[in-house]
């Protein structure tokens, strides 16, 4: 089976969404089975690579919630994170650009296996929502890699280079093209099933069936 996932490191929904997804692939022993392909998509293209603002910030300046309303969120989504096993500190985490993150993605899965990508890409995951540490940060980015075990001098190459730009932009326009895109993770399993936004291990578990 072949899943592609459309997915940001700025979304705390993907990152629980994954994770759900590869544990139940693991209960189901359907790891040597699967093929997953992760694919870039920018909440804000526009975010800047200097955070000015937490999530917290984020959420009260750019979506006018009150202080009380986004400590709710922020508590109800930390919650829903630690029923797959994630640890979020939300109020810390930074907003800023992630397209570094998502072009060192694509040149992972480019040169790498499965295993290695899949590794990679938690890793993105759990150093902003976990570690707060800045995604738009070569020298973050940078640690990471090494600590996955990539090349990097490679690596730099790739962060100093405008290489994968465009592939991460034409994959955010091709599932914007999609008739029924509408949230992120947006789930594709054998060019068939679409799973998207906030998705249950039943729903994920029929589509794997």
């Amino acid at each position: 089976m072949n899943i592609k996932i459309w997915a940001d490191y700025a979304c705390p929904y993907s990152y629980m969404g994954e994770k759900q997804l590869m544990d139940i692939i693991e209960k189901l022993g359907l790891s040597d089975k699967v093929k997953i392909q992760f694919l870039s998509y920018q909440l804000d293209p526009n975010a800047p690579v200097i955070p000015v603002e937490t999530m917290t910030q984020h959420f009260m300046d750019g979506h006018a919630y009150t202080a009380e309303q986004t400590q709710h969120l922020m508590e109800k989504i930390t919650k829903k994170a630690a029923r797959v096993g994630l640890d979020y500190h939300l109020a810390t985490t930074q907003v800023c650009s992630t397209f570094d993150a998502h072009r060192l993605m694509e040149y992972v899965q480019a040169t790498s296996s499965q295993a290695t990508a899949i590794k990679f890409n938690f890793a993105l995951f759990h150093a902003n929502f976990t570690e707060n540490l800045r995604l738009s940060d070569h020298n973050v980015l940078m640690s990471i890699a090494e600590k996955c075990g990539l090349d990097s001098a490679a690596v730099k190459a790739v962060l100093e280079s405008d290489e994968y730009a465009a592939q991460v932009k034409a994959e955010e326009e091709e599932v914007d093209q999609r008739k029924d895109f509408d949230l992120i993770p947006y789930m594709l399993f054998d060019k068939t099933t679409v799973l998207q936004g906030v998705i249950t291990p039943g729903e994920m578990k029929k589509a794997l069936a």
